[in-house]
Parts: structure tokens; sequence; C-alpha cells
């Protein structure tokens, strides 16, 4: 893979997050509850921070207080460490939040995602039936690290 680049979501790319978002919904999706195109959230897109790739949109992570709300990345870029990098981009934002605690929830049945988490130190906390669709859902926390000091250690 080429360089690899995470920082904020310029405002001329949020067209291509929702692209992202789109496709890794509908993959991953699609067809468990209803045909593909799923709906996805109105959340605020343009918070988040993307993965750059040959100048290209691979995937973002967007965290709200103390939550990562979204982590997505496409298919093909997966593999190569985009994810867990999102995924510690979006940890650290929480954590100069002043959060010790990083929270998410996932789909039970995408086994994929659930052990991705788990390889990068999430624990499982509680299952639950999701509000309004027809699937269980893990909610899934992790610690932050705390330096000597109690302030938290960049993960």
């Amino acid at each position: 893979m080429r360089e690899l680049l995470i920082r904020k979501l310029e405002a001329v790319e949020l067209d291509s997050v929702r692209a992202v978002v789109r496709r890794v919904v509908d993959e991953t999706y699609g067809g468990l509850w209803v045909p593909a195109p799923l709906p996805i959230g109105d959340e605020d897109l343009s918070l988040a921070l993307v993965a750059i790739v040959e100048m290209r949109v691979v995937g973002m992570v967007l965290t709200q207080k103390d939550w990562i709300s979204d982590l997505w990345v496409l298919r093909e870029n997966r593999g190569y460490g985009v994810g867990r990098r999102l995924l510690a981009s979006g940890e650290a934002e929480i954590a100069e939040r002043g959060f010790g605690t990083f929270r998410l929830r996932v789909v039970k049945s995408n086994a994929a995602a659930v052990s991705f988490y788990v390889r990068n130190g999430w624990h499982v906390t509680r299952e639950f039936p999701h509000e309004t669709l027809p699937v269980t859902m893990l909610e899934m926390n992790k610690l932050a690290l705390k330096s000597a000091a109690g302030a938290p250690l960049e993960t």
C-alpha cells in the first residue's frame, strides 16, 4: 500500500466520504434486513477523520463524546493498517476530550469487525437488540492508557 495519511476531512471531500460509507454499508449489511441501498444515518460527517491513499479517501472514523460512532474502510484497503490507524486516531480524539473509556457499538453478526476491535484491545460489555432493526448489537469498551501522571497516552 502507498503512503497513508490520516487527517481531518476537508469540505470538498464530503461527497467522497459519503460514497465510502454508502459502499461499505451496502457491502457489509445489504440484504441482511433490507436490500441495498441501506439507509445511512444523518450524522455530521464533516467532523470525520479520513484515511487518504494516493489522494483518495479510503476510510473514515467519526467520534462523538466518548464514542467511536462510525469507522468504515473500503474493502480493497483492508489488511494494510488503515482501520487500525483510523481507530487509534479516533481513540486519541476521544482521549483529548478527557474521557478514560472509549465506547462503540457493532452488529454482532459482523464477525470481522468484532474480531478487529478485540485485536485492538476492545472488550464486549453488553449485548442487546438494535432499537429498530432485526439485529443483535454489541457494545464494546476500551480503557484509555494512562501515563504515570494520569494523563491519557496516545494509543
